[in-house]
């Protein structure tokens, strides 16, 4: 009887001693992390999200000595120098949408630029959301978010404290309305008429929420009514860089400032009167920028605030004249300049804040100067002659007597099938033997590098994890397909090639496609007294959001197909997965 209870206690104490063991450790690891999180560096009062459309990183990295503003300080803090696009139609809407949400395009259903939406039968650009509409401008298939499938940083932002403000702002409605939100407090784009616009759920709301910016406006609509400014040299020692390339036809382009009058498009009347210069884009969204932190006090709230800020200038200057001339040497000077002066606003302000930058996009040169330079492959595609022959072959392959091919949009790397009516044709099963057909064809064309249906790309499972630099290229397009928006046969030109004839000062290059010359973009990540480490491994954009909602301590809402960066010891880390 004593054995049995003298055992009996034995174990009672085993188990107090257990749970007190228990107890003494949670008190510990409570304490341990009581002390972690007194010790753990403060959230950003202000994130700072700068995109420089189309800022490959070759020209980041071909430029970067001659960097003495901005990005110089930028440069100084965590560089990832091979940042990556994951997907394949790598566009100025997609690649915003990207990096607000962390998601790929056949997630945000944000392909393109513009698309031909299969249910309605009618062409649709990005932001023509059919529910939404502008201050000023009349859309009549309406301005808005409301074509983003996910959510985005802004919207995580304001999903965690209504009190935390979101702006975006930029000189393209597209990059303005993705990196804003769905919940912003404010989204503007610079309309090259007027002033800057923004959107909401009724011309009332809009125009509210345009209020911000009716000084600036007032300013603008004086400066844009006298005579534009003339293009010339920030950078003289950019005058070295101008050549003349010969177009055909006796035609000639000469690359220097001030630029040419713009080609028009063919059949189209030319432009009345001489066009802002493309700085002036930047410029002036710069001046909005700054208006916000001023007006709407960022950053001295006891959140955290996000400001979006969309420079355009480069990609105009990229895509009129090409990203190797004296152009785009002046505009590197000039963006360079125009971070400098956001930065010291931001950073006379005295509270902590982070600035994240990177591109939409990159692209490649124009390739009369790409030939110039020994690349002997380097040319165009003639898009009307390619459109016929694919549709000749797809005539005689499907058994029909119509040309049922035509560019989604004016794309002609997308390709969507059109019945006798004029509409998506609706028989699956001669939609697949035309698209089959034309695939097939396309395969064999000069300049074409690779074409898929959509169906087959929809179907194919691409795996997660591996490095953005080594999936295949069917990978990268099939995470730019979604289900009625994207064309029913998607085709990728050579890199060295572009699908489109020369039109110097309005389109000489493009950049939609699965080659690193337009996937492969900068990342760079400062704050005062960050440290500079130039992390060269590739990574994901998609990896850019969770990575600023973690310094901002919020949760996106649903997974992302990116992951947290960790940028160092004194910058909140990224919240650890559960095992």
């Amino acid at each position: 009887m004593r054995s049995g209870t003298h055992a009996r206690r034995a174990r009672g104490a085993r188990r107090w001693l257990r749970a007190a063991g228990a107890a003494m450790a949670l008190a510990i690891a409570a304490a341990a992390s009581a002390a972690h999180a007194d010790d753990a560096p403060p959230s950003p009062r202000l994130i700072l999200l700068i995109s420089v459309d189309q800022f490959s990183a070759d020209l980041f990295n071909s430029f970067r000595a001659e960097f003495h503003g901005g990005l110089r300080t930028l440069s100084q803090g965590v560089v990832y120098s091979n940042a990556f696009h994951v997907h394949g139609v790598t566009e100025t809407c997609a690649g915003h949408a990207v990096i607000a949400s962390g998601r790929h395009p056949n997630a945000t259903g944000i392909i393109a630029n513009q698309w031909y939406d299969q249910s309605a039968s009618v062409d649709r650009y990005c932001t023509d959301d059919g529910t939404h509409v502008a201050a000023r401008a009349t859309r009549r298939l309406g301005v808005g978010p409301g074509m983003l499938e996910v959510s985005t940083l802004g919207d995580w932002l304001k999903a965690a404290s209504p009190a935390n403000r979101v702006f975006s702002v930029a000189g393209k409605d597209r990059s303005a309305i993705m990196m804003g939100g769905h919940r912003p407090d404010g989204a503007y784009w610079f309309d090259g008429k007027q002033g800057f616009d923004s959107w909401g759920a009724s011309v009332a709301e809009a125009k509210n929420r345009l209020a911000p910016l009716a000084t600036l406006n007032t300013a603008l609509e004086k400066r844009l009514a006298g005579k534009p400014p003339v293009w010339t040299y920030a950078n003289e020692g950019c005058r070295v860089r101008e050549a003349q390339f010969p177009l055909g036809g006796g035609r000639v382009f000469r690359a220097q400032l001030p630029p040419g009058t713009p080609a028009s498009i063919p059949g189209q009347p030319a432009a009345s009167g001489p066009a802002l210069p493309p700085y002036y884009y930047d410029d002036v969204t710069v001046d909005a920028a700054i208006d916000l932190i001023d007006g709407q006090r960022l950053g001295r709230a006891s959140g955290t605030d996000l400001l979006a800020v969309g420079l355009s200038a480069t990609d105009m200057v990229g895509h009129a004249y090409g990203t190797q001339g004296p152009e785009m040497c002046d505009q590197m000077a000039r963006v360079d300049a125009q971070i400098a002066r956001l930065l010291k606003r931001v950073e006379a302000l005295g509270i902590p804040f982070v600035v994240a930058l990177t591109a939409d996009h990159g692209g490649a040169d124009i390739p009369e100067r790409l030939a110039a330079r020994g690349y002997a492959d380097a040319g165009r595609i003639d898009t009307r002659a390619m459109l016929a022959d694919l549709n000749a072959a797809v005539r005689s392959a499907a058994g029909i007597d119509w040309d049922a091919l035509r560019p989604a949009f004016f794309d002609p790397t997308q390709l969507v099938i059109i019945g006798t009516d004029g509409r998506a044709l609706a028989d699956k099963a001669l939609k697949k033997r035309i698209a089959d057909a034309a695939a097939a064809r396309a395969r064999t064309l000069p300049g074409i590098a690779a074409a898929w249906t959509a169906s087959e790309l929809a179907a194919r499972k691409v795996p997660a994890g591996v490095s953005p630099d080594l999936l295949p290229v069917a990978d990268r397009m099939a995470l730019s397909v979604f289900a009625g928006r994207s064309g029913d046969v998607l085709l990728a030109a050579d890199p060295l090639k572009v699908p489109a004839p020369p039109l110097p000062g309005l389109f000489m290059m493009g950049h939609s496609g699965p080659s690193d010359f337009n996937r492969r973009v900068p990342m760079l990540f400062w704050w005062p007294g960050a440290p500079h480490q130039e992390r060269a491994l590739p990574v994901a954009v998609v990896d850019l959001a969770p990575t600023l909602a973690a310094l901002a301590r919020v949760a996106p809402a649903a997974a992302t197909d990116g992951h947290c960066l960790d940028l160092g010891s004194d910058q909140p880390a990224c919240p650890r997965s559960p095992r």
